[in-house]
């Protein structure tokens, strides 16, 4: 009876770890899609090096705005001397609704 509970125990916790999981994971494809942004421009003043790819939570990145969900917004990169082309990955913000490039060179 001891090992039939202690089974229960084991996948309820199993489940509670991987449903856990599961948002970070999601919230992740944002941070991937604005890292691929930042891997297609040059930055010569380093705006971006708060953009780093082993932080799972994009929300915590400079220029980058998000909702209670922890989904993207908004990215504000005006008048940065950035240089470079859009990534078909911006596609994947589906929460998107304000992106700002202004007074740069990207294409």
């Amino acid at each position: 009876m001891v090992a039939r509970n202690n089974g229960r125990e084991l996948l309820t916790v199993s489940l509670i770890l991987t449903l856990a999981l599961i948002r970070p994971a999601e919230a992740n494809s944002d941070g991937d899609a604005l890292y691929s942004l930042r891997q297609s421009l040059s930055d010569p003043d380093q705006v971006l090096q708060s953009w780093d790819s082993s932080l799972v939570d994009p929300c915590t990145w400079f220029h980058v705005t998000c909702n209670g969900d922890n989904r993207v917004t908004r990215v504000d990169l005006g008048n940065y001397n950035l240089a470079g082309h859009l990534v078909p990955e911006l596609g994947n913000l589906d929460q998107l609704q304000y992106l700002e490039l202004y007074q740069n060179k990207i294409q």
